[in-house]
């Protein structure tokens, strides 16, 4: 009986997990969240940055160190990994000779997003990097000519970690 009951519970965690992995397709947002940085680079006579491997694989390794750490910050413990510079060249991206890095966090609801919320979410995030002079100043780089953009889902707080990576070959 006791196996049962143990094999129910793991179940129901791994449906609720999965469940909540849904609730916000990652890529959709990540193409919204990209073409408003595109945009804004069009509208200011900057050209349009592509998307590259190594940079998504960077993204994605420093969103979720730093949602695990809860902490905003462009450094990480791993001496391999600790700048963004760095994490590009640990996973292959050594061609790179310009690396820049975004970071956010902002609150999410614990729902279904739908496209419509998709945008709604995109745009606070976007306007979120653009009222910081800093990262506006990654955003509008004329240098830079690639990005990717990596998330991390914290559904106890409630809270989505975004990191747009910048490079330059």
């Amino acid at each position: 009986m006791k196996t049962h009951f143990t094999l129910f519970i793991l179940l129901l965690s791994t449906f609720s997990f999965s469940q909540n992995q849904n609730k916000i397709d990652l890529e959709k947002l990540k193409t919204k969240l990209y073409q408003l940085v595109n945009e804004e680079r069009s509208n200011n006579d900057r050209k349009v940055l592509g998307l590259d491997p190594y940079l998504k694989k960077a993204a994605d390794d420093h969103a979720k160190y730093i949602a695990k750490v809860q902490t905003l910050s462009h450094e990480q413990t791993d001496a391999k990994k600790q700048s963004p510079k760095e994490r590009v060249y640990f996973y292959g991206g050594n061609s790179f000779v310009l690396v820049g890095e975004n970071l956010l966090f902002t609150g999410i609801k614990n729902q279904i997003y739908s496209d419509e919320d998709l945008d709604i979410l995109a745009l606070k995030m976007f306007n979120l990097w653009k009222k910081s002079p800093n990262h506006y100043k990654n955003i509008s780089e004329t240098k830079y000519n690639f990005t990717e953009i990596g998330f991390s889902i914290d559904w106890e707080n409630k809270k989505i970690y975004a990191v747009q990576m910048f490079g330059a070959k």
